[in-house]
């Protein structure tokens, strides 16, 4: 399925995920899984509570028809209706209670192992997927839509198992009593049943763009949010504060259409129901007044009937509870049909760690091809440095070595095995990609550290640090390694978390490393610090350097030129200087930046 833009409401679109309100059940008793047992657990005591509670209306019309009938309330009577009522009480407490605990069980358990299978899905999906959509969108689908599911099968589904509860016991006893006053209490049920499904559908439709808005608002406020810092350096509170109101805006402009649009269904779907009301007491009068049922009859008649469809009616209620679930799993399923990277049915080990690009294109659209017949190798234990014009491709093949996307044409291979042929955890295992842009996770130095190997100890971890030329700034904090360094690393300065994650990438300690010039961003009192601890992470390793700055690539065993997706260029530096070309222009070009002052 195509993701759809979390900023731009589906509109009609949606139609194709309406499901009906059965199909919706369906689809949640599917996703239900192993935990099914308990979520049908808690809708049967719900309806045994609805029962139970038929038990205390039983008890009044036996009261009533009793003494209609001439029967003297006595001490034995007595007794046995209130022995009723107990078990009434008791029976509504006690199922009561065991639903609460099946439904609210069932519903945490089968959203946390929902939230697993989203976040593990998320993993296993190309780069493309997650930059053509919001975080915000996400972030939602794993935080509103699960909580709106959670609701729907704690209280939701409860709910409509003891909607109908009551409503059977009466129909039944009216059937087995007098079959024309049965037939006259479901007359308006059924003429009410086409009314609540057009309500639903509608409800459906709407839903599904409310619950996109809800995403596209929660996009913008991490936007607004996140970009705090320039939005004040540049004094542009209003406008950021602009786009997260129109979200908003839009967001409770739908929420009030939805209302407006389900008034008169919900209404009308009220007014049908009942009318049962008004034609169960007609037809019971008639009934009486021919003789057809006795004087017990009636007054059962008019005491039940509003019992039956009370519950009933309180379904209407229940309705938006069960659409906003089911365009939350809609939204759920547009990540969990999202095809992943395919998986090798007989996965291959690579015989060494060399590397070689074979013929290889790549697009992220289509149509904009980014490298055409890109083919080179890098022999085991070397250094291969790429440069080139901005845009030429250069972070492309990193990516495509890390199989952060797969080729679309040609090969990739790890030791003459094909990058498609490896399992998700072997190749992970065999590179450490070194980004320029740092994120560091919302913990301590040392967890973040401790990130690059499981199990990793103590001494391993500081081990680390020290070769990264991390460990002496650690230790002047506070804290030292126990430090937090707020989310994304906002504590700590561009160069101290370029050498956390230097650090990180040591302890992994992977046979091939991937470096998208570290150094370029870094002011000079950093760059000899952050240039030592490279040396250590790189030594006797595989490795594929992306350079801004063409002082570190000098003693490359080779160097790539590109230049619109293709190679033009490739050498050592002395060779390339001497060429002439490219290489030569962009050696000179950045040879004067370098002598380049402010006046």
């Amino acid at each position: 399925m195509t993701a759809v833009d979390p900023l731009v409401p589906v509109g009609e679109a949606a139609g194709a995920d309406i499901h009906s309100d059965l199909a919706s059940l369906l689809r949640v008793w599917r996703l239900a899984g192993p935990l099914r047992g308990k979520v049908a657990r808690g809708v049967a005591f719900r309806f045994l509570q609805s029962i139970f509670l038929g038990l205390a209306f039983g008890g009044v019309v036996w009261t009533l028809t009793g003494l209609a009938g001439g029967r003297t309330m006595d001490f034995g009577w007595a007794a046995e209706l209130t022995l009723l009522m107990v078990v009434s009480l008791a029976g509504q407490l006690l199922f009561g209670y065991l639903a609460a605990r099946d439904s609210w069980l069932a519903s945490f358990e089968l959203a946390g192992d929902l939230r697993l299978s989203l976040l593990d899905h998320l993993r296993r999906l190309p780069m493309g997927f997650h930059l053509s959509r919001h975080r915000g969108d996400t972030v939602t689908a794993l935080t509103s839509d699960m909580q709106m599911l959670e609701s729907f099968l704690s209280d939701a589904l409860g709910r409509i198992a003891q909607a109908f509860g009551l409503p059977i016991v009466a129909v039944v006893f009216f059937l087995v009593r007098d079959w024309p006053l049965g037939l006259a209490l479901l007359v308006s049920i059924a003429a009410a049943l086409p009314v609540f499904m057009w309500s639903s559908r509608r409800l459906a439709r709407l839903g599904i763009v409310r619950q996109d808005l809800q995403a596209a608002a929660g996009a913008r406020m991490i936007e607004f949010v996140q970009g705090i810092a320039t939005i004040r350096a540049f004094n542009r509170l209003a406008k950021g504060e602009e786009s997260f109101r129109a979200a908003l805006e839009a967001f409770r402009a739908l929420s009030i259409r939805m209302v407006a649009h389900l008034s008169v269904p919900m209404a009308l779907f009220g007014a049908v129901l009942m009318t049962g009301v008004p034609v169960v007491m007609l037809t019971a009068g008639l009934r009486y007044q021919a003789g057809a049922i006795d004087i017990a009859t009636l007054l059962a008649a008019l005491v039940l009937v509003f019992a039956t469809y009370a519950p009933l009616l309180a379904l209407s209620q229940v309705m938006e509870l069960v659409r906003m679930a089911d365009a939350s799993l809609t939204r759920m399923d547009r990540i969990l049909t999202a095809p992943s990277l395919p998986a090798p049915a007989a996965p291959a080990r690579p015989a060494g760690f060399d590397l070689r690009f074979e013929a290889v294109d790549f697009a992220y659209r289509p149509g904009r091809p980014v490298l055409s017949g890109v083919d080179f190798a890098v022999p085991e234990r070397s250094m291969t440095a790429i440069v080139g014009p901005s845009g030429s491709g250069k972070s492309t093949i990193l990516n495509l070595i890390a199989r952060f996307w797969d080729v679309d044409a040609g090969a990739v291979r790890i030791g003459g095995t094909d990058l498609r042929q490896l399992d998700e955890e072997r190749l992970a295992a065999l590179i450490t990609v070194v980004f320029q842009d740092v994120y560091l996770f919302a913990g301590s130095l040392y967890d973040n550290i401790a990130f690059g190997r499981a199990g990793a100890s103590r001494t391993d971890v500081e081990a680390a640090a020290r070769a990264a030329q991390a460990h002496d700034f650690i230790m002047a904090l506070p804290d030292g390694y126990h430090t937090r360094v707020g989310e994304g690393g906002a504590t700590l300065s561009g160069g101290e978390r370029q050498r956390v994650s230097i650090a990180r990438a040591i302890l992994k300690d992977a046979p091939i490393v991937l470096l998208d010039e570290a150094t370029a961003a870094i002011d000079p009192s950093n760059e000899l610090a952050i240039r030592k601890a490279l040396s250590r992470l790189v030594a006797g390793k595989t490795l594929v350097s992306v350079a801004h700055k063409l002082s570190t690539i000098r003693a490359a065993d080779q160097i790539l030129v590109l230049d619109g997706g293709r190679i033009v260029e490739r050498g050592d530096h002395a060779a390339l200087l001497a060429r002439g070309g490219l290489y030569r222009r962009l050696w000179d070009s950045r040879s004067r930046a370098a002598g380049w002052r402010i006046a």
